[in-house]
């Protein structure tokens, strides 16, 4: 695998992570914008919702997107939100890719820096609370 090649696989991974993130917050945010809610970012009825287990406007965890991606109709900031963790989630995996080329290509110190590098992410990741 050469040079180009890498490049070529990490740059297939960024771009159809991100089209395919984009999209879905498009999709998120189009159903939004389909359910009539006059009153959706009232900030004391998203403090009630959250509190009586019911719908809630701002996903903060990722418990909130799950159990508004499973309520139906649909909940579209749940699908939003989710094109956004895809969208954080694409550098990571580009990360990966090289990862695994650069190994298959036996290039120890560019082997070394993708793993510090994915590791670095993964921990600031993790401290962030997005584990």
């Amino acid at each position: 695998m050469t040079s180009w090649a890498v490049e070529r696989a990490v740059a297939r991974v960024l771009f159809w992570g991100g089209l395919f993130s984009v999209s879905l917050m498009l999709m998120g945010l189009c159903a939004y914008a389909a359910r009539d809610q006059p009153h959706a970012w009232e900030g004391l009825r998203t403090v009630q919702n959250r509190q009586a287990g019911g719908d809630v406007d701002i996903f903060t965890t990722l418990a909130d997107v799950r159990r508004g991606l499973r309520q139906r109709p649909l909940e579209g900031l749940a699908l939003a939100t989710l094109g956004l963790l895809g969208l954080l989630a694409t550098p990571i995996a580009g990360v990966a890719v090289a990862l695994v080329c650069f190994g298959r290509q036996r290039d120890r110190p560019y082997v070394v820096i993708s793993a510090l590098l994915l590791a670095m992410l993964l921990v600031s990741l993790a401290l962030a609370g997005g584990v």
